[in-house]
């Protein structure tokens, strides 16, 4: 664009140093037929001064003379005719080349006009990139931090998943060995009842409420003995059955002692 417009100012000197040019030529030409129009006047003012000493002379000489003078008179007129004609015609070519030139002059205004215009926008649009660019920075070096935060983040999420892990490892051992010593607080249980000489049952009137529940027994809400521990639970809370050593038959057991006999067997499968 600045090319351009530099080839367009040197276009727009070198017309104008054109149109100059014609000015100083129709000038040159305007005085050209100021000198001629005077000559014409010069030559008529002495035609007249001959024509009339020619009058005066009544010889035959002196009427060729004046004859010749005529013919002379008449071919200066028509040649200062013919050299206004030719000039008129010269000063219109040029008028129509100053009018011609005068509108490329306008366009290449119109057109400068327009690159500058346009320049001005294309400058506006390269601040207004600047300025995205210089934000896209920032926003860049904002994510950078956060990515450098959200790795640090994961590295503390994996050395928690890890500790997590291990504490569930820990768990499920400490489970396994809760398991293995209710087993054996059941075995127990039952080794002393055995010593005891049998299972003690739990008396009807002594339990107003269910042993797991706790909800209060109604006639809807009818009481049963687990079979294995000898509580009462409602039907809810003892609606399993299982064999049991003293019984081959499947009887009622609670939820509780449906569980750990099952869990039990699974332990101990001989």
């Amino acid at each position: 664009m600045y090319q351009k417009m530099q080839s367009s100012n040197e276009e727009m000197k070198k017309k104008n140093d054109v149109i100059s040019r014609l000015e100083e030529k129709t000038n040159q030409i305007t005085a050209t037929m100021k000198q001629l129009e005077q000559s014409d006047k010069d030559l008529l003012s002495q035609t007249r001064t001959l024509a009339m000493s020619f009058v005066k002379c009544a010889s035959t000489d002196t009427e060729h003379q004046l004859q010749e003078a005529e013919r002379h008179r008449t071919s200066a007129e028509e040649g200062t005719r013919r050299f206004k004609l030719d000039f008129a015609n010269k000063a219109d070519s040029l008028q129509r080349q100053i009018e011609h030139k005068e509108k490329q002059l306008q366009q290449l205004e119109t057109d400068l006009k327009i690159e500058r215009e346009w320049r001005q926008t294309l400058q506006n649009d390269l601040h207004r990139e600047k300025d995205t660019v210089a934000q896209l920075g920032t926003e860049a070096l904002q994510i950078n931090g956060l990515k450098k935060e959200f790795h640090r983040l994961q590295d503390e999420n994996i050395q928690l998943k890890n500790i997590c892990e291990d504490q569930e490892q820990a768990l499920e051992e400490l489970g396994s060995k809760l398991s293995e010593s209710k087993l054996r607080i059941e075995d127990i249980k039952e080794a002393n009842k055995a010593l005891q000489g049998g299972q003690v049952w739990l008396k009807d009137k002594d339990a107003t409420h269910c042993k797991m529940c706790e909800k209060e027994f109604s006639i809807s809400r009818r009481k049963h003995h687990c079979r294995n521990c000898g509580e009462i639970f409602c039907n809810s809370c003892s609606d399993n059955e299982l064999p049991l050593p003293a019984s081959p038959k499947p009887v009622r057991v609670c939820d509780t002692c449906h569980a750990l006999l099952l869990q039990r067997c699974s332990s101990n499968p001989t």
